[in-house]
């Protein structure tokens, strides 16, 4: 095998064994503590504060992947209720009803999806079954019909079976953000040096405030935070062209420039394709403005929420991997797209400014 393809394989290998481990949004626990236990078994000293794993590397930038996922969690009535929007609500207490909208995109995604019913703490499973339906309770929670699955405990996460294919051209599976987890860990076995953390609860949207909360007092203040995610394209188009996908802002702050150039000079002296997904959706936008559509959004991301959050004490840019079909199980990217990702961070932790 050429050296492309051994590292695509490794980072395969590695995001099919962690996709093993469940971490359901507001119940990563057992993912996180497996990945403690995996980064020490390479001899690096790892902390465990709430909501996070920290990993120490040596000198270098923060890097940050969070590792919720989303999935389901019961009630106090026994129904599955889908997990992004009952966290929020049940736990942050934001008491907003879910919108026909979310309702429908839940269910174009996930009927039909094998789930699996586990313990929070453990990870162990309990039982099996499939989605075959999704409506809006009274209530305002999105229920997911799971009639195979027997009478659980209040509180009892539900995550979807572990599925990662790889086809002719594409990797296909729930990629976000197993896959970005799966880099820094096959990256740390290849010289990647600075701090690892890994966040809890970013798909609704409150990692920023756990890595704040640790941040505070273990940084002070940085400057070079860069955050791994996967990012959402129309096609395939991006990801076969093996690009990595850098940005300058998103729609809640500006980023660092000094590391916006210095992921671009570490993805060109790998010779990834690099799309700027700022200027990429500005550009798309004066197309669908010229046809008369609505203007997409740039986005919200954790390191925008982080920066805005700490007035710009925390700042960075992010590094992430094209893919499509996002935020499902089919959420797909290529071999290609996966070895520029994990060059471009090498390089880019291994140079200093």
């Amino acid at each position: 095998m050429s050296a492309p393809d051994v590292l695509s394989a490794r980072i395969l290998a590695k995001t099919n064994e962690y996709l093993d481990f469940p971490s359901v949004v507001g119940h990563e626990t057992p993912f996180l503590d497996h990945l403690a236990r995996d980064f020490e078994s390479l001899g690096h000293t790892v902390h465990r504060p709430r909501n996070l794993c920290v990993v120490e590397l040596g000198d270098g930038p923060v890097m940050l992947a969070h590792v919720d996922r989303h999935g389901g969690v019961v009630d106090g009535g026994g129904a599955i209720i889908y997990a992004a929007h009952a966290i929020k609500n049940d736990k942050y207490g934001e008491q907003a009803p879910a919108s026909a909208d979310l309702a429908a995109k839940v269910r174009e995604r996930y009927v039909g999806e094998e789930v699996f019913a586990y313990d929070r703490l453990t990870g162990g499973r309990i039982a099996y079954g499939t989605i075959d339906g999704v409506e809006q309770n009274p209530d305002g929670h999105i229920r997911l019909d799971v009639p195979d699955l027997p009478a659980l405990d209040a509180g009892t996460p539900v995550a979807f079976a572990r599925r990662l294919e790889r086809g002719n051209a594409y990797v296909v599976g729930q990629l976000d953000n197993p896959v970005s987890a799966a880099v820094l860990r096959v990256c740390a076995e290849q010289g990647l040096t600075g701090t690892l953390v890994f966040t809890a609860e970013e798909e609704i949207g409150r990692s920023a405030e756990h890595f704040l909360g640790w941040a505070d007092a273990s940084l002070k203040t940085r400057q070079d935070l860069l955050v791994l995610d996967t990012t959402p394209f129309d096609d395939g188009a991006i990801s076969q062209a093996g690009a990595v996908v850098l940005r300058r802002r998103d729609a809640t702050a500006d980023f660092n420039d000094a590391m916006y150039d210095r992921l671009h000079a570490a993805a060109k002296a790998c010779n990834a394709p690099i799309i700027t997904k700022c200027e990429y959706i500005t550009a798309e936008n004066a197309a669908r403005e010229a046809q008369g559509l609505a203007a997409k959004s740039l986005g919200l991301t954790e390191l925008g929420k982080i920066t805005a959050r700490s007035k710009g004490a925390f700042a960075g840019t992010t590094l992430q991997v094209p893919t499509f079909n996002y935020h499902s199980n089919q959420e797909s990217t290529t071999p290609q797209a996966l070895v520029a990702y994990a060059r471009t961070l090498i390089a880019a932790s291994n140079a200093r400014p």
